[in-house]
């Protein structure tokens, strides 16, 4: 039997992933890497390495999910905190079973 952390799935491919996302759309509303790093509350390092493609980019999600990020991105800019609207997205791969899906996958390599 293979034992897997949805812990661990997070950290090092959702998590990422929906940064990417968040840098992307916070980008095409004109926000500069300093004001997306502190409203993402990561460093100008990590915004560079997003978007130069060697973070984020092991995990894509459906339109659904997409779609839930965009409206997180938007809360984000009228001030809510980053993390638990990345939170609220993890609440909703779980409960879609998409991230067993994706455990699945991962564990079984």
């Amino acid at each position: 039997m293979i034992e897997c952390l949805t812990q661990r799935i997070e950290l090092n491919y959702i998590i990422p992933a929906i940064r990417n996302d968040f840098i992307k759309i916070l980008e095409k509303d004109g926000l500069s890497d300093a004001e997306i790093s502190r409203r993402l509350g990561i460093t100008k390092a990590a915004i560079s390495q997003y978007k130069h493609k060697k973070r984020g980019t092991a995990m894509h999600f459906d339109t659904k999910i997409l779609g839930e990020i965009e409206k997180s991105a938007g809360r984000i800019l009228k001030g809510k905190n980053a993390d638990s609207e990345i939170n609220h997205i993890i609440g909703m791969l779980k409960k879609s079973e998409k991230i067993c899906k994706m455990c699945e996958r991962e564990c079984s390599k």
